[in-house]
């Protein structure tokens, strides 16, 4: 385990790491060090002294020079690696000093890597504020302890880090630790690999056991792990007691701060092993035989004294660990062929999880950091790949353009993030098609009679300036691809459907879009027009339009004629599918493309930001910048605030409306609380608001439970086994450690990806060989080998859940987490539970059809309770009021777009339920939740946040050429009369109401 803490104080830091009675001559259990090439410019080496330690944490270097004299400094930051328990057991109870020699080497390398990455001070030259330029070299002192806080073994070694670092033109400056605190988890993460590398090297086994890559050594039982963790176990029990999760990292962070006793000291540490000795004894384990196995397998193991049938068992099991990643599949970014046979096994399998690491960042984003890839190789696993490897292979990559740099705007020239071929090439087609879409349609309606036959269609709910401007230019432009940006509440589903009459009225047919069933639904049932989802459309269509010619051309070409299509909630949509959607619009020849959204709002979960992409490429285009939700002035300048990214002062305006629970409570449950106690009249209209999947769970449960006492909700209910998708890209599936026993296996193609035929599977257990234990529908166990799935295979043939279990009542409130298009059930939908009983769970859909869910109905197992929504389901959604429950931890859920969508969801208020106020504000400070573009990130685009890089001015109403419009110069309307136009309230999309 790794963590990280400041040092606050140069003497107290000096008094407890290097107090002169510390160390006992007990060998490489405990030790001092200095480390860092800081230190060696400075001649520090060998042991650590209490002063030389003192006056380097107070800024005074060896010959009397003060450094950072900055009142508000930091001593210095602790970062502690502590060996995972098995091997701390091993090494202090059973005695394999080998296993604290391997631990020092580990962090050695980690903080060699760590100072080449991180060292950074602050270079003013051309800032004010300053600016991070790379130094290179950390000055560092280590100290190796061998006992937690309960006197339990617990080898770490505390690396304590002095605020000071040398520049490249030898001064000695402040440390900027800022990257130090940044790359906790990515520092963790080196480490561990280290660790296990050497332990491996020694002879031990291991095994992963966390998400950052934590392990332990094969054979050391479960039992005797817990029996030397009491601290471990003490910090669990308080979080318990106060209602908190064992995965709960900041709450647990915050109880080990709270809970934490001053460090017992042994006497004697003779005494202290045999207390451990018999600890372990008591439990049946002496460590003897793994000691000695380890031995036998160590590579530096004394010749002669293997036993001949344990020197066959160790070669057989080397050579299936040596062979393996030689056989797996061809990799477009591995070696393949014989050329894999240059490599050492150590180094292909860097190659095959650097590999993966692009894999899994490319599916989400089209540029991303250097670091991260390093930190997503590491954490897959796989033996012997350290984060050194790891870089010499991103720098081959590199090299061969396999991945392309980013642009630098750094003094120091660092490159932070990295794009591919693939994704640079995706955004030009994009940008290409929307070129090749200007002037080639004719108008639908001239300009000069737009206006009028706009506002015919509109009957009773006029359109306003904006509106009509956005309108008009829909339907007399000659480029067939047309944006829309309007922010969130300007009446755009209102103008949608006032495009959509007059179309019709022209003889064109009008297709709604949009990249959810619960949105294509509103575009049918608020907009009225046909609808339906992206990759329905994509995939009836794209293959017929990349024919060009032939029977599937021809029909989709066909159908597509005179077709007007509306993309609604562009910003949601990823670059592949925008592509393609340009693609189906160019070359099959329809009316029109509009893309309708708000860039401010969420964007795909998939790589790019396509809509702000195409605005900063001057498409024909209209802006709606008036929201006609907010009815309160305090929820107006919220909505404006942040839009604007002005979120301190939309706090100061939310001011108590911003809710902090208390030390001793659950801000979630606070959350429950508060809408339960609305009268019924006002539960309807206010929206609970959470994104994190597991803060929803615990709302949903804690409101159900609520309603149940109440009596709202009736009858003892039924439990119902559901399915939760698991969030993993195509690459992390596959892997065998993404399985877990009980979860459930859908394949969902022909295509046998691994040679798994189309159907259902269990999860039995993930294998030490990579492989994975299923079961079929018919109860056969088969092997699955997760690695065989082609790496370049992008069709989503594998679905994978885990079961959840919930029970249902009368009168509950549920949402759909699939689709049944037959009996009106779409995904996101909510429904009502009007009975439940041994026969059927009746439910009431959306429509107000009443439908009974017998058992074995598959859409009982895709159903959640819904009394809590994330924030994409709400995007596009309106209500009264809300709650929003957020955490200053969740980092990629408390951020700038999140926040805003939920504040600019409601008409009149809006509470915000936090653990901590301020902490909070910083998280989404430090957080835009953007995503990236390939094209800006080489320096290619600039795309602005709030807007087009090359938006209209104001007054330019110029047409055809500029396609731009100033809804007071449109022909047949003047400034005076389109203003008199009333501006009345719009409908707006609305959560259900339960009647």
């Amino acid at each position: 385990m790794h963590t990280i803490a400041s040092v606050s104080s140069a003497g107290g830091a000096a008094n407890y790491f290097a107090k002169d009675d510390y160390y006992l001559g007990d060998g490489p259990s405990e030790f001092s060090e200095w480390g860092g090439k800081g230190a060696e410019a400075l001649g520090l080496q060998g042991e650590v002294t209490k002063s030389a330690f003192e006056n380097l944490l107070n800024g005074k270097l060896p010959d009397g020079t003060i450094v950072n004299t900055n009142e508000s400094r930091r001593s210095g930051v602790d970062l502690t690696f502590s060996l995972s328990k098995s091997a701390s057991v091993l090494a202090l109870v059973t005695g394999d000093k080998r296993i604290l020699e391997a631990h020092q080497q580990a962090v050695k390398q980690t903080m060699a890597w760590v100072e080449s990455k991180f060292a950074e001070a602050r270079d003013y030259s051309r800032n004010r504020n300053g600016e991070a330029v790379r130094t290179g070299n950390l000055v560092y002192a280590m100290f190796q302890h061998d006992t937690s806080r309960k006197l339990d073994p617990q080898s770490h070694i505390h690396v304590v880090v002095a605020a000071v670092t040398q520049s490249a033109e030898g001064k000695w400056k402040a440390l900027w630790n800022g990257e130090l605190w940044k790359n906790n988890s990515v520092i963790g993460s080196a480490y561990h690999a280290f660790a296990r590398a050497a332990l491996e090297k020694i002879g031990y086994e291991t095994e992963i056991t966390g998400k950052h890559g934590q392990f332990e050594i094969k054979g050391v039982p479960k039992e005797v792990i817990q029996e030397f963790s009491q601290r471990r176990q003490d910090i669990l029990d308080k979080a318990a007691e106060l209602g908190r999760g064992a995965n709960e990292t900041e709450a647990l962070r915050e109880i080990t701060k709270r809970t934490r006793d001053p460090k017992l000291n042994s006497d004697d540490k003779d005494v202290l092993r045999a207390t451990w000795q018999q600890r372990a004894s008591d439990r049946g384990f002496d460590g003897d035989r793994l000691v000695s196995q380890a031995q036998s397998r160590s590579e530096d193991r004394p010749e002669g004294k293997i036993r001949s049938a344990v020197r066959l068992q160790n070669l057989l099991g080397t050579v299936r660990e040596v062979v393996g990643p030689y056989v797996r599949v061809s990799d477009p970014l591995t070696t393949n062929g014989l050329g894999r046979l240059s490599l050492t096994p150590s180094e292909l399998r860097a190659e095959m999880a650097v590999a993966s690491a692009i894999r899994i960042h490319g599916q989400r984003e089209a540029a991303f950091a250097i670091d991260a890839i390093g930190k997503t190789a590491l954490d897959l696993g796989l033996k012997g790949v350290t984060i050194d490897k790891i870089d010499v292979r991103v720098a081959q990559l590199l090299e061969s353009r396999h991945l392309i740099p980013g642009v630098s705007d750094r003094l120091d020239k660092v490159v932070s993030h990295v794009t591919t071929p693939e994704h640079l090439q995706q955004e030009r087609n994009l940008l290409a098609e929307i070129d090749r879409g200007r002037g080639a349609v004719k108008p639908i309606v001239p300009a000069s009679e737009a206006a009028p036959r706009l506002q015919q269609a509109a009957g009773e709910r006029p359109l306003n300036g904006e509106q009509m401007g956005a309108a008009t230019l829909a339907l007399s432009t000659r480029d067939r691809i047309v944006v829309i940006q309007g922010v969130a509440g300007a009446g755009k589903t209102t103008m949608i459907e006032t495009i959509a009459g007059v179309a019709r009225e022209e003889g064109k047919s009008v297709l709604g879009l949009s990249v959810a069933n619960k949105m294509v639904g509103m575009l049918r049932d608020e907009a009225g027009i046909e609808a339906q989802t992206v990759s329905s459309f994509v995939n009836a269509h794209l293959r017929g339009a990349l024919a060009g010619r032939g029977p599937q051309f021809d029909s989709s070409r066909e159908a597509l004629s005179g077709k007007v299509l509306m993309l609604d909630e562009a910003s949601l949509v990823a670059n592949d599918a925008m592509n393609n959607l340009a693609v189906i619009a160019n070359k099959l020849g329809v009316e029109r493309l509009l893309l309708i959204g708000d860039r401010a709002q969420l964007q795909a979960i998939d790589a790019g930001k396509a809509f702000s992409l195409v605005q900063s490429h001057d498409p024909a285009m209209a802006r709606l910048d008036t929201s006609l939700r907010q009815q309160t002035e305090h929820m107006k300048q919220v909505a404006t605030l942040t839009r604007e990214g002005n979120f301190r002062e939309a706090f100061q305006v939310l001011g108590d409306r911003i809710k902090q629970a208390g030390k001793e409570e659950s801000h979630v449950a606070m959350a429950a609380s508060k809408w339960l106690a609305l009268p019924a009249e006002e539960r309807a209209g206010t929206a609970l608001y959470a994104s994190g999947r597991a803060s929803r769970a615990e709302l949903n449960k804690l409101v159900q439970q609520g309603l149940k006492d109440e009596g709202t909700i009736k009858g003892e209910g039924k439990a119902v086994n559901t399915l939760l998708d698991v969030n993993a890209t195509r690459e992390e599936l596959r892997y065998n450690h993404t399985y877990r026993a009980g979860q459930v296996l859908d394949v969902v193609r022909n295509s046998q990806p691994g040679g798994l035929d189309r159907g259902r599977y269990q999860v039995i257990a993930p294998r030490a060989d990579g492989k994975v234990i299923l079961r079929d529908a018919d109860g056969r166990q088969m092997i699955f080998d997760p690695s065989k799935i082609a790496p370049t295979d992008k069709r989503d043939a594998i679905k994978l859940s885990e079961r959840d279990r919930i029970t249902l009542h009368e009168g509950d409130r549920i949402r759909w987490t699939a689709t049944d298009k037959d009996r009106g059930l779409h995904n996101s939908d909510q429904a009502k539970v009007l009975s439940v009983d041994e026969h059927a769970i009746r439910v009431q859909n959306a429509k107000g059809d009443v439908i009974d869910l017998k058992p074995g109905d598959k859409m009982l197992e895709r159903l959640g309770l819904s009394y809590a929504i994330n924030m994409h389901q709400a995007q596009g959604m309106t209500t009264d009021k809300g709650i929003g429950v957020m955490h200053s931890s969740e980092l990629h859920l408390s951020n700038q777009r999140l926040t805003h969508v939920m504040a600019t969801r409601v008409r009149y208020d809006i509470e915000i339920v936090t653990n901590d106020k301020d902490r909070l504000l910083k998280a989404i400070e430090r957080n835009p939740g953007d995503k990236t573009s390939a094209l800006e990130t080489i320096g290619e685009k600039s795309i602005d946040a709030k807007g087009g890089t090359r938006a209209a001015p104001e007054g330019n109403a110029k047409l055809p050429d500029t396609l731009r419009l100033d809804p007071g110069k449109l022909p047949g309307m003047s400034t005076g009369s389109m203003r008199s136009v009333p501006q009345l309230e719009l409908p707006e999309r609305n959560i259900e109401r339960s009647r």
